[in-house]
């Protein structure tokens, strides 16, 4: 990772995020997760993860990091709340990354506009 996440800062190794297929599909765009939320706000679904995730990879470059948990072992989560904007929509999301270890990327955890 190279430095600690800071709140107040961007996301360390910003340019290396990176998110599952599966949290996309079984969470993030879910029904049983915030797919209810980003067809409310944004008017997308499951087919659009790849635009959604490009929208927030890039938003995340320089927008400063939130909240940062500590998780002892188990590594670091930082809250992201960045704005996108998709299909002339602009909304809050609000993001959160892992960083499993000091040499990880941050990779994607949940991520649902603020409605």
């Amino acid at each position: 990772m190279g430095r600690q996440p800071s709140i107040g800062k961007p996301l360390p190794a910003a340019h290396r995020a990176y998110a599952s297929v599966e949290k996309w599909t079984e969470w993030i765009l879910a029904e049983r997760g915030h797919g209810a939320q980003w067809h409310h706000v944004f008017r997308v679904g499951p087919q659009d993860r790849h635009v959604i995730w490009v929208a927030i990879a890039h938003a995340i470059q320089k927008t400063p990091v939130m909240v940062v948990r500590d998780r002892g072992r188990h590594g670091v989560v930082c809250g992201v709340a960045v704005t996108i904007t998709l299909r002339a929509r602009t909304a809050v999301v609000m993001t959160s990354w892992h960083y499993g270890s000091e040499s990880s990327a941050p990779r994607l955890v949940t991520a649902y506009p603020v409605t």
